[in-house]
C-alpha cells in the first residue's frame, strides 16, 4: 500500500518506497518490483502520480469499497486499469471476483459478468483472495476464472474490443519498434511473436501494445524472466544467449515446436535488442517462417 505521511505527502512517500522512481524507468532496476495497492480515498487525487512512481497498481476493490461510494468502483477500477496501460505499468484488479465460491462451488451469474469486464478492461492481471486463502472451493474458483477469463480474451480479440490510445512513453525507440511490431503481427495474423530481450523492455513495450498473438520472451536473466510473468499476453523463458542471433531464432524455433506452441510453416514476428554487453544496441523486427 502506498503510505502518506504529514511531512512529504503522498508523492514524497511513494518515490521514498520506490527508491526515488520505479525500477522500469531506471538503467538496470532492482529485481524486485513496487506494486502501489489502491484502497483508500486520497488515492484518487493523485492516481497518475501514483502510477508513473510504482512499477505497477494494485485495484484493491473491497479496501477501496468502503471508502468511497460503491456506485463509483466500477468507474475508479476502470480508470485505474486505463491509465497503468497508458503509463505502461501493469494493473492488478484483485478482491471478491468470485466471492460467493468461499462457500459455494458455482459462482453467481453476476460475478462471472464481473470478471469478464475485467478481463474486457484489459487488466494484466486478476486475483483470487478469500476464494483461495480459506474458500471450501479454492482449485474450483481458479478454474472459473481462467475459463471465464480465456473466452472473454477470446471474445476481445475476435471484436476487437478495448482499443484504446496510448501515448509514447518518452519517444522511446523502442516504443515505436514494438508498437510497429504488435500492429504488423496483428495485420499478417501471426501466430506469434518472439522478442529476444537482456533488460525485458522489448517484452515490456509489446505487451503494452495488446497484441492479438501470444508473446514469447526470450532473456538470459532470471531476475528478468520472473518480472515478465506480470506482462499481458507474455510468457517468458530463460535461455542462455550466443553471439550468433540466428541461432538463438533456430533454438527458440524449436524449443516452442517442441512444447507445441507453434508448428512449422507458421508466421511470426521477431523482435530483437540484443547486443554484446559493452556495444550499442541493435534493434531489429523480422518476418518470419517456423522452419
Amino acid at each position: 500500500s502506498y503510505i502518506q505521511t504529514r511531512t512529504s505527502g503522498v508523492l514524497g512517500s511513494v518515490d521514498a518506497a520506490a527508491g526515488g522512481g520505479s525500477s522500469s524507468s531506471s538503467g538496470s532496476g532492482p529485481p524486485i518490483e513496487l506494486i502501489a495497492k489502491l484502497e483508500a480515498y486520497d488515492c484518487l487525487q493523485h492516481m497518475d502520480a501514483i502510477v508513473e512512481a510504482a512499477d505497477g497498481i494494485m485495484v484493491a476493490r473491497g479496501d477501496l469499497g468502503a471508502q468511497i461510494p460503491v456506485e463509483e468502483v466500477p468507474s475508479v477500477q476502470q480508470y485505474a486499469v486505463m491509465r497503468a496501460r497508458q503509463f505502461g505499468k501493469p494493473a492488478i484488479v484483485a478482491h471478491q471476483l468470485l466471492h460467493s465460491m468461499i462457500e459455494y462451488p458455482i459462482p453467481t451469474r453476476a460475478e462471472v459478468a464481473d470478471v469478464a469486464d475485467v478481463v474486457r478492461q484489459r487488466a494484466d492481471a486478476l486475483m483470487l483472495s478469500g476464494e483461495s486463502a480459506m474458500g471450501a472451493y479454492p482449485e474450483k474458483a481458479l478454474g472459473v476464472l481462467r475459463s471465464v477469463a480465456t473466452r472473454m480474451e477470446d471474445w476481445v480479440r475476435e471484436e476487437k474490443f478495448g482499443t484504446l490510445a496510448l501515448p509514447q512513453l518518452a519517444d522511446s525507440p523502442d516504443g515505436r519498434i514494438c508498437a510497429s511490431a504488435a500492429y504488423m503481427a496483428n495485420k499478417l495474423d501471426a501466430a506469434a511473436i518472439f522478442v529476444f530481450t537482456r533488460r525485458g523492455y522489448m517484452a515490456h513495450f509489446l505487451s503494452r501494445c495488446r497484441p492479438d498473438c501470444p508473446v514469447f520472451a526470450f532473456t538470459d536473466d532470471q531476475a528478468v524472466r520472473r518480472r515478465l510473468n506480470m506482462r499481458w499476453g507474455v510468457m517468458p523463458f530463460w535461455t542462455p544467449f550466443c553471439t550468433d542471433n540466428e541461432e538463438n531464432v533456430k533454438r527458440t524455433f524449436d524449443l516452442m515446436k517442441a512444447r507445441r506452441f507453434v508448428r512449422a510453416g507458421d508466421l511470426v514476428v521477431v523482435v530483437s535488442d540484443l547486443r554484446p554487453r559493452e556495444e550499442d544496441i541493435i534493434r531489429s523486427v523480422q518476418v518470419r517462417r517456423v522452419q
